[in-house]
């Protein structure tokens, strides 16, 4: 789900002792809690920590919440047990620094109703009527309901570090040096559209279940020169990663149809990486490199405070996401700087003082 920049952080010590305090325990015995998670790293998800067994190869998404089940104990946890409903067995451990906390104290929301379905077995809008307030993503009400966002997220991704992670992805077997990131472009994850009342779990707004691969979405019925232009921008569309992006993100706004709904992104991250950011992430690839740099570059592209509507993400000391909060309503053709600055500042970071921008390649 797109990642609600809005939201007041809890720290994680802060959040596990709240959750905690609610009685005794035995120092190492795992712990009952309730609460969510939000994955920030790209973690995998083990059916058994001790062994580090995942037979199904289950990893978290980032920016995705997951429902946490216990800790492995009281103090200080180094281990969260979540629920990620597409995995089998769904309960999973995961390292406590794959993201952080929220909805601390509250308990373990239900899954969501299946969506109604027609004799076709076609999802249905859910009834207006029976719709709730504001529960989960993806299982009706307010927040699955397209045209309600009060902001949006444009996601990018530098693809080298990703690809050291996921070498088994079709997008990962190019042949780098003749590639889009190799001229030190970013390159596009997506543009999700939020709601705060939602936290993260605005989406889904055709109440379709999620398929165990990408690819079993139907296809969007892009055009054809956009197809083209969105398998640079987006390599993943080599795994269907546009299928997932539009019936997961696309599908809550109305202004756009699939083919509108990807230029605008397209147009977007071009302009962040012609910004002058493509330079520089090539000029230092594989290079460590300070965050203030870093961020300093960004306010020279982007105008002075655009960093501070930012959230950058690292896993083993490499950069590997870049979020960047937008307004609500965005209009074809925008600028992605004067965007920029009429959202509020909310600046947020999982990388370390100096981080790795990871060469094109995967290392041996």
């Amino acid at each position: 789900m797109g990642l609600a920049l809005r939201r007041p952080r809890i720290s994680t010590f802060l959040a596990i002792s709240a959750l905690l305090a609610l009685g005794p325990a035995s120092a190492w015995a795992s712990v009952p809690v309730s609460g969510t998670l939000k994955a920030e790293k790209d973690c995998e998800a083990f059916v058994s920590k001790k062994k580090k067994t995942n037979p199904d190869k289950t990893r978290l998404e980032v920016g995705d919440a997951y429902v946490i089940l216990e800790v492995n104990r009281p103090e200080q946890p180094d281990w969260f047990r979540v629920r990620v409903d597409d995995a089998n067995p769904p309960e999973r451990w995961v390292q406590a620094d794959c993201g952080t906390l929220s909805q601390v104290g509250m308990p373990p929301p239900p899954p969501p109703p299946p969506p109604p379905v027609d004799e076709d077995g076609a999802p249905q809008p859910p009834d207006s009527s029976r719709s709730g307030g504001g529960g989960g993503g993806g299982g009706g009400g307010l927040c699955s309901t397209p045209g309600l966002q009060d902001s949006f997220v444009l996601a990018l991704s530098w693809q080298p570090a990703f690809c050291e992670s996921h070498r088994a992805k079709t997008e990962c077997g190019v042949s780098f040096p003749t590639t889009f990131q190799s001229a030190g472009n970013f390159t596009l994850h997506g543009l999700w559209p939020n709601r705060e009342a939602c936290g993260i779990n605005y989406g889904n707004c055709e109440h379709r279940s999620k398929p165990r691969e990408f690819c079993g979405y139907p296809d969007v019925g892009l055009k054809p020169d956009v197809a083209k232009a969105l398998g640079q921008v987006m390599p993943g569309t080599a795994s269907c990663l546009e299928r997932h992006e539009w019936f997961k993100h696309g599908t809550c706004q109305l202004d756009w149809t699939p083919s509108e709904y990807f230029e605008v992104a397209m147009d977007l991250a071009r302009q962040f990486n012609d910004s002058g950011m493509s330079k520089y992430m090539a000029q230092n690839m594989g290079k460590q490199v300070a965050r203030e740099d870093f961020l300093t570059q960004v306010d020279n592209a982007l105008g002075a405070g655009a960093r501070e509507r930012l959230q950058l993400g690292c896993s083993g000391g490499k950069l590997t996401d870049l979020f960047i909060a937008l307004p609500a309503h965005i209009t074809a053709g925008s600028t992605l700087s004067t965007l920029i600055q009429t959202t509020p500042p909310d600046f947020r970071s999982t990388c370390p003082a100096r981080f790795l921008i990871d060469a094109v390649g995967l290392s041996r």
